[in-house]
């Protein structure tokens, strides 16, 4: 706005004056009353500079509000997923290793009133003559959105992937296959960001630990090893595209 000079005091000439409702945003969003965003130029700089400055704390409260509003999501979840908590094997199709899928390990849980989630993940390599395994690990937190399940988790060791996971509820009383999508970075040097569709197979309370994590690792598409109707949810019957998507720079 336009402030005519050459007036004595308060007898001031403002064009273009913004409307009552204007002011009032103006006020709130720079914290002023309503008369003091109208003082001479000279008394208003005078009023600004004594004020204080903002302090580190208000430019971080985006992020506390962020990090407050997941904690309020986690907490408000855990009793909803109090009959999900438990093991599971995890099957998506693996974007760096085309027509395979990665079947890992998913520990549900919960700890001081919230739920949590602990992962790993076998990839094979040839060692000379033999095949051996290398493990991923990885941490998160579980929550819920309107009755859809989100674990959303990274790799524990130096933090070098990420990932979010949704799946729908189970529709019956006892749990089997969930179902859903995975997103999440490629391992590979790629780093390519890819979707996958994703499934959940429950596993038995007193199943051996040592064993479920040895079955952890990657399987053909077609292999007799993967339930057939995992595969189906899969959607492995339909074209790559309906099952996997890698987003390409």
């Amino acid at each position: 706005y336009e402030i005519l000079s050459g007036l004595v005091g308060s007898e001031m000439c403002i064009r273009d004056r913004p409307s009552l409702s204007s002011l009032r945003k103006l006020n709130d969003f720079f914290g002023l009353e309503e008369d003091e965003l109208l003082l001479p130029p000279t008394k208003f700089k005078q009023l600004i500079s004594v004020r204080p400055k903002p302090s580190q704390e208000t430019a971080d409260e985006p992020f506390e509000r962020y990090i407050a509003s997941v904690n309020d999501c986690v907490e408000q979840a855990s009793d909803f997923l109090t009959p999900y908590f438990g093991l599971y094997h995890d099957y998506y199709y693996s974007p760096s290793n085309p027509g395979y899928l990665m079947k890992g390990l998913v520990s549900l849980y919960q700890k001081g009133g919230k739920s949590f989630i602990r992962s790993i993940e076998r990839l094979p390599y040839k060692d000379k003559n033999k095949t051996r395994h290398f493990h991923t690990k990885y941490h998160g937190i579980a929550t819920v959105i309107q009755d859809r399940l989100i674990f959303t988790d990274i790799e524990t060791k130096v933090q070098s992937n990420w990932g979010q996971r949704i799946y729908y509820p189970a529709n019956r009383a006892r749990i089997d296959l969930l179902s859903g999508l995975s997103m999440a970075i490629e391992g590979g040097l790629s780093h390519q960001p890819f979707c996958s569709r994703a499934v959940l197979e429950r596993l038995d309370d007193d199943v051996n630990l040592k064993e479920v994590i040895g079955e952890c690792s990657l399987y053909a598409v077609d292999s007799p090893l993967i339930r057939d109707d995992i595969k189906e949810k899969l959607g492995l019957h339909l074209p790559l595209e309906n099952t996997m998507m890698v987003a390409k720079p």
